[in-house]
């Protein structure tokens, strides 16, 4: 006889992974992106200028996703992109005054994510909760 699975530590790890996918993209929806556009002005936040493929590796994402991304938050005016003076064919993004401000945001934004998900742990359990899926997902 198997176990009901709400016993198993796979389904209960995978539904709270569910819910907090849930809220950090109503969360992000909320603040007028998506989590690809959350994850490179983050990027580019984090790390200055970069180039289109840097930032992919950076914010974990396809080059067609990156290149789709880097267009419409180009278009909001959020980041600008220039040749690379030394390099013919790289392409060098970085964030614009709005885009900067805009990373400030959505950085508040994921502290009100974190607040939400994990709100019920104290500091000691976050910790240890983190620790443990460090582990895990190795």
């Amino acid at each position: 006889m198997s176990l009901p699975l709400a016993s198993l530590p796979t389904w209960i790890l995978s539904s709270a992974a569910t819910r907090s996918h849930q809220i950090l993209h109503r969360h992000l929806a909320e603040a007028g992106v998506d989590g690809y556009a959350y994850r490179c002005l983050a990027a580019l936040a984090s790390a200055g200028q970069l180039s289109q493929s840097e930032l992919g590796h950076a914010a974990a994402l396809d080059p067609r996703d990156v290149t789709h991304t880097v267009r419409a938050l180009e278009d909001r005016g959020l980041v600008s992109r220039e040749k690379d003076p030394g390099h013919g064919r790289r392409v060098l993004v970085s964030l614009t005054d709005e885009g900067s401000r805009a990373a400030d945001r959505l950085s508040r934004v994921m502290d009100d994510v974190q607040a939400e998900v994990f709100g019920r742990l104290s500091r000691e359990e976050r910790s240890t909760l983190l620790r443990l899926l460090e582990r895990v997902a190795v």
